[in-house]
């Protein structure tokens, strides 16, 4: 099932939803607990096997902090989406948020680096970078 049309593509919700639970270091089974469902569902939507219910989504939105069409649809992927959710995030996960927008913009760098430098200079930057921190 394609994007097209207002469809829903269940492949694509699944791989935002496993991006979600890594980003948040949980595993699958904590993942089911948050949102009240079995493993085994968490499994199926990662891999796409089927659709994600309304309560569902409602729990993701909720508990994650992000937008229905960036689950739905991709809308405001990275930079967007994180800054979205350091917006609505609450105060004790905002240093999560900003820790993901530092490596956004890190992986960001990391590709400009690749255009006049080989891998071995990237590896140094980053380690220089990092170790005044």
């Amino acid at each position: 099932m394609g994007n097209d049309c207002g469809q829903i593509d269940n492949k694509a919700v699944g791989k935002r939803i496993r991006k979600i639970r890594e980003r948040n270091g949980l595993t699958q089974e904590e993942m089911a607990e948050i949102l009240s469902v079995n493993p085994n569902a968490v499994r199926a939507y990662e891999r796409g096997q089927y659709g994600v219910s309304k309560e569902v989504i409602t729990r993701i939105r909720n508990h994650f902090r992000v937008t229905v069409d960036y689950l739905l649809f991709g809308a405001g992927e990275d930079l967007d989406c994180l800054l979205l959710q350091v917006r609505n995030a609450r105060e004790e996960d905002k240093m999560k948020l900003m820790m993901h927008l530092l490596f956004y913009f890190v992986r960001e760098k990391e590709q400009c680096f690749l255009l006049d430098a080989q891998e071995g200079d990237i590896a140094r930057l980053m380690k220089e970078m990092f170790d005044n921190v």
